[in-house]
């Protein structure tokens, strides 16, 4: 019979691929030679008597038998992890973790945040991963992430810890040039600027009013908050922003806020991990994070 800790190691290998979808990339989060890691699922093939993996000179899939046997290898190493992190959990050692999160949203809500978080905990060390790309958790040695929006990915586990509210601001000078807003019936013939993401262009929703992208005419898109922002105050069009952002552009009177008193859309914010059960550190910062969301930073 196999000895526990081989098959529990072959476990964690065979989990990796199926995660992954690709030895190579397995390897490399395993940091192991592909090589190495094909001749071990090879060999655990061949003791299962068993196909685990349809292979392609592009990717790898789980054969249908496999994908039950797939669901329960994830169950022992979920297992596994609990019971390593009750002994991670009882010592003060250094620990390390790897933050992704959106540009914008990391330099103005979730970056002071994390870095306060770390503050407290000695030993402690966060290295930020800030891009405008969504993160693939499975690929990449990211311990979690911070999303708009509910992930596509069921593979992935995700939490919601907040919103992010908006709103509709402009230029005065713009506005001064525009006929008066009285109505989001009037935006599809106003210049407004275009929010765009990983899933295509950010919906305006106003009051009973929706449109599945900006709706007046656009000239100029981006996939910053913090541009669109710039664009705005350069009399650009009127763009929809995160509150949190435009607010100190409004003090400064480079913004004004549009059609105030209807109702705008509030933006989820996920926290996002490869797996259900994670280290108590990532379950401190998540509930830190979520804390500081609901005492009003970001509204």
């Amino acid at each position: 019979m196999e000895h526990p800790a081989t098959l529990l190691a072959d476990l964690a290998l065979f989990v990796e691929v199926a995660r992954t979808g690709s030895f190579r990339q397995a390897a490399t989060r395993l940091a192991m030679p592909p090589s190495t890691l094909s001749r071990r699922i090879a060999a655990m093939e061949a003791r299962l008597r068993v196909a685990l993996f349809v292979r392609t000179t592009r990717s790898v899939a789980l054969t249908s038998t496999a994908q039950p046997y797939y669901d329960r290898c994830l169950e022992v190493l979920e297992a596994a992890e609990r019971a390593q992190s009750v002994l991670g959990d009882s010592r003060s050692v250094p620990q390390r973790l790897r933050v992704a999160m959106p540009v914008d949203l990391g330099v103005d809500i979730l970056g002071p945040v994390v870095a306060s978080f770390a503050s407290q905990h000695p030993g402690l060390s966060v290295t930020f991963d800030l891009s405008s790309q969504a993160t693939d958790l499975l690929r990449e040695p990211v311990d979690l992430a911070f999303r708009i929006g509910r992930p596509m990915d069921e593979r992935v586990v995700a939490r919601k810890v907040g919103e992010i509210a908006s709103g509709l601001y402009a230029a005065p000078g713009l506005l001064r040039r525009l006929p008066a807003i009285r109505s989001p019936q009037q935006l599809p013939g106003l210049p407004c600027l275009d929010l765009r993401t990983a899933k295509g262009s950010m919906p305006w929703t106003l009051g009973s009013l929706h449109w599945e992208a900006a709706p007046g005419p656009c000239t100029l898109a981006a996939n910053s908050v913090a541009l669109l922002g710039r664009l705005a105050e350069d009399g650009h069009g009127i763009a929809l922003l995160p509150r949190h952002l435009a607010e100190r552009q409004v003090k400064a009177l480079r913004l004004a806020p549009v059609l105030a008193e209807v109702a705008t859309p509030t933006w989820p914010l996920y926290a996002v991990t490869a797996s259900r059960h994670v280290p108590r550190v990532v379950k401190g910062l998540i509930a830190q994070v979520k804390a500081a969301l609901a005492a009003g930073v970001g509204a």
